[in-house]
């Protein structure tokens, strides 16, 4: 089940019409995106303090403002009780640098429970990956792009690929296929190893051993991209 949660920020309209989705929750102030994008939801989540007036025409899910999970990580949670494999985050990334890092704690969270997180930006994706102990059978654990132009790739990010250890060392990180290689290597979280490696026009694989890790690369690479 693939599902698509959308959050007051930086909606990627363009991208987000040229996918499917099977469910979509709209998070929060995100209900205003979505009716303003045109977008039918089928559940709008949240506390709605900072929309100001509660959602119309919709099934709600509302929570107190005054609360210990943010709405996102709210929603996640419903979209995993939902039977959700997959999750599509958008309108979640923006100049509250907080509230970006939130997010990516919450996509940490639930990859280490299985459910495959895809965060949208205005210009760029990211993708967690999780293995080894206290960590799903099911989690995603390494990705693959097949080869293409890098010149195709557009936005402040091409042709860029980072990757981060998140949560403490990362161990048996591979990297093959991009500008600079990696090969069974423990990636720490307080070194910028990672930063700006590069696609080249091959076939590239990244995945991790133990640990977990979050990429970040080009908006327009995902098309090129699967997940394992």
């Amino acid at each position: 089940m693939r599902t698509v949660l959308i959050g007051a920020v930086d909606f990627n309209k363009e991208h987000f019409f040229g996918q499917h989705f099977d469910c979509v929750i709209a998070v929060d102030a995100g209900w205003k995106t979505c009716v303003d994008c045109g977008v039918h939801a089928d559940v709008a989540l949240g506390d709605f303090d900072s929309l100001g007036y509660g959602p119309s025409d919709v099934p709600v899910v509302r929570f107190p403002s005054v609360k210990d999970e943010s709405d996102m990580e709210i929603a996640l949670a419903h979209a995993a009780s939902l039977g959700t494999t997959e999750a599509v985050i958008y309108g979640a990334f923006s100049g509250r640098i907080d509230h970006t890092l939130a997010n990516f704690q919450i996509m940490e969270r639930f990859s280490r429970n299985g459910m495959k997180t895809v965060g949208i930006g205005s210009d760029f994706a990211a993708v967690v990956l999780a293995h080894g102990a206290n960590v799903d059978q099911h989690a995603p654990s390494s990705l693959a792009f097949c080869s293409f132009d890098p010149h195709v790739l557009g936005g402040s990010y091409a042709p860029y690929f980072s990757l981060f250890a998140l949560s403490g060392p990362a161990k048996g990180v591979s990297i093959h296929g991009l500008a600079y290689e990696l090969s069974d290597h423990t990636l720490l979280a307080d070194y910028s190893l990672g930063l700006s490696n590069q696609f080249c026009g091959k076939e590239a694989e990244v995945e991790v051993g133990e640990g977990v890790v979050l990429a970040l690369f080009p908006l327009d690479a995902l098309s090129f991209m699967r997940i394992a």
